[in-house]
Order: C-alpha cells, then structure tokens, then sequence
C-alpha cells in the first residue's frame, strides 16, 4: 500500500492545499497522511482556528489522517520544524510529497546533500558570526555551491530532505510546482489557488465571506459554522495577554529561552512596557536581524519556556486528530507494530514530557483567542475528529 505524506499547516486549508491531496492520490496515493502543526504555526503564530477544526478539513478536502506535529517544532525555524515532520512521517508513510516554487526534486535533492554537509555548516555559522543576516547567507553560500533561486517552498523542501538524510529515514520525495500565487502573496487575485496569508487577512479584517470561494465547498461550510460558533481566533484578544506577559516578567527570567539570546529578551521586555499592542510592541522591536517570524517565535518560546536544546530534540508521540475509514485502517496496522506512540485524547500523553507541558502552556493561552472563550484544559479532551460513511 502506498502511503504519501505532507507535511502542513493547513492554515486554513484552501483549494492549493486540496490540489495537493489530489496530486498525492494522482501520483498513486492509496493513503495520505497529512502532519499538521497544532494550535501554533511555523511563522510563530496562533493558528486561525484549533488543529481539531483545521484536521477535520483536511479529512474533508480528501485526506485520509491527520496527525499534530505538536509544539514546540511545529512553531521552529525550517530545521527543527522539518526534522519533527519527518521523524512522524517516517513511521506512517513511504512518500513525502510537498508543493514547491521550483517543481524540481532533483534540484531540491543536490541543495539538500549541500546543506548535509559539515562543510557548509561551518561556513553557514562562520558568516552568522560576521554579523550576516540568517537567510542571505544560507542562500549565498548555496549559490556558491551552485544553486540558484530557492524561494520559500523550496527552502523547506530541502529541509525535509536534508532531515530524512540526518535521520536516515527511508523516504521517497515528490514535488509539484506551486500553483497560483506565492506562498508570502498578502494579495487575492483572480487565480484559482490563494496564499494562505490571504486568505488569513480576509478573515481578520471583516472579508470573510470573501474567501469562501478560494476554499474547498466541503469545507466552507464548516468554516462558516465555526464563525458563527465563534471558534476562529481573534489575534487582537491575546494583546493583553503578550503585554502582560513581557511586563511582569525581568529579562533574566526569560534569557534562556530559546531565540532570547544576545539581548532580545531585554529588548522584548522594554518594548512591552511602551507597547499598547502585540503587532505595536513587533514593530518595536523589529530589525533585519530579527524578523517578525522571529519575534513571534521567541515570544512563544519565552511563553512556554522553551530551550534552544528543547528544540534540538525530536518529537516522542503524536495525536490522532482526525482520519476515514482508510485512515483508521492505516493506524490501526501502526499500532499492531507499535511504530510511533498516537495517542487519541492529549490527556492520555505522556503528562511529565517536555512537549506535553510546553503545549499544554500554550492551549490554555490559545482558548482565550477565540470569540467563544474556553477553559484553560479545553483541548485535553477534545476527541478527534472521526468521518462517518
């Protein structure tokens, strides 16, 4: 049986994302696995709605399961974001298949066994020491090595490969190119398949039924009932929250965390004191050195006391979040072989972890972002979502 994965944050989930599924079952998908961020993203932000509703629409777009790439990976830069990815999908599935800007694996296949190297590890770092900015000198020094024009897709296609080659996974990859806009678009145009953050944008300044044609049918229904059951986020209702956070906390406390280093805590901690807002208080504080994703990041990490070493180490269980009648059957095999630990309700986790206590701390922050406020164990016995026929 052949299994394809992606890897996702399904933030929300749109008409690319459901070309994406599609593709997977083109190319001989029989199953398709999808490892979605929780209730945070990559860009170091709460996700527009919790991982149970985004999984369900996934499983409606065409997917078969769903599994959390839990916090804190799901919220990390490329590396530590790709390397949990891959760790998960490794014991689910045969294939990795993602969107990219190029559509060329080979490409991506010989930029990754670059970046493997120790070699462009230390000249990566030695030019990080001189004072350049993270990804011109990733991008400089991949020109060096004769690789040209990687945007943003990319990058993390080189990622998860380079992470299947570090953890020695037995994984195919596939690409396709990316259809319709760039993945940093802020913009709708009349192209069939949107940027996400478009789409994000329209919800959060009042367009929402805008975007209903951009997504799935099966799925704007479902979103609709979540606006009218208040369960999408509203990112201005956690100002609060962030300015008090930085405000009663000195810089020391939160220095360890990771992305704190080099002084950013005390610049955090200054800036919250003058801030009146989350996005005032990231105009504040940001530079070319520290972008907005970065900020965003740290400031999640300085919430849940994350570590640079934290970040270092791998995924130890994920959780079920929703699946068909063919992603049943696919883990329950899985289970019989005791590959990876999926646990159904986040209560029954491993509650001493490291990652159940990070994301625990976090999901009791995110259940006061929506219209409808929830109590701070909300997602502890939240049962996934199961597609009934």
């Amino acid at each position: 049986m052949s299994v394809f994965g992606i890897i996702s944050e399904f933030n929300p989930l749109h008409l690319g994302h459901q070309y994406l599924i599609e593709a997977a079952r083109e190319r001989g998908a029989q199953t398709v696995v999808c490892i979605m961020s929780g209730n945070t993203v990559q860009r170091g932000e709460f996700a527009v709605a919790d991982q149970y509703l985004r999984a369900e629409s996934a499983i409606r777009a065409g997917a078969d399961l769903v599994l959390s790439l839990p916090f804190p990976w799901c919220s990390a830069s490329a590396e530590a974001f790709a390397s949990a990815g891959i760790e998960i999908a490794r014991h689910f599935c045969d294939t990795l298949i993602f969107g990219s800007e190029c559509g060329d694996i080979e490409k991506l296949k010989k930029a990754a066994s670059i970046v493997a190297t120790e070699k462009f590890h230390a000249e990566f770092c030695s030019r990080l020491d001189e004072g350049k900015q993270a990804a011109s000198a990733y991008h400089d020094l991949l020109r060096e090595y004769g690789v040209q024009s990687l945007s943003s897709n990319d990058v993390l296609g080189v990622a998860y490969i380079r992470a299947a080659i570090e953890l020695q996974a037995d994984l195919q990859f596939q690409t396709i190119a990316r259809q319709g806009t760039a993945y940093t678009d802020q913009n709708l145009t009349e192209t069939q398949y949107p940027s996400a953050i478009a789409l994000r944008n329209l919800w959060q300044n009042g367009n929402f039924e805008e975007s209903l044609s951009f997504v799935p049918p099966e799925c704007a229904k479902l979103y609709q009932e979540a606006r009218h059951d208040g369960r999408l986020i509203i990112p201005s209702a956690l100002d609060a929250v962030w300015l008090s956070f930085f405000r009663l906390h000195h810089p020391d406390e939160l220095a360890h965390c990771a992305g704190a280093e080099g002084g950013l805590a005390q610049r955090i901690c200054s800036a919250a004191n003058q801030a009146t807002s989350t996005q005032e208080l990231i105009e504040m504080i940001r530079t070319k050195r520290y972008t907005d994703a970065h900020l965003r990041r740290t400031m999640l990490f300085c919430l849940s006391n994350i570590r640079a070493e934290d970040l270092k180490s791998l995924p130890t269980y994920t959780t079920l979040l929703a699946a068909n009648e063919r992603g049943c059957n696919l883990l329950k095999k899985k289970r019989k072989e005791s590959v990876f630990p999926v646990v159904t309700k986040p209560a029954n986790a491993p509650v001493d972890s490291m990652q159940f206590q990070s994301a625990q701390r976090v999901d009791a922050v995110f259940s006061l972002a929506t219209t409808k406020r929830l109590p701070a164990d909300a997602m502890l016995t939240h049962s996934p979502y199961i597609e009934k026929k």
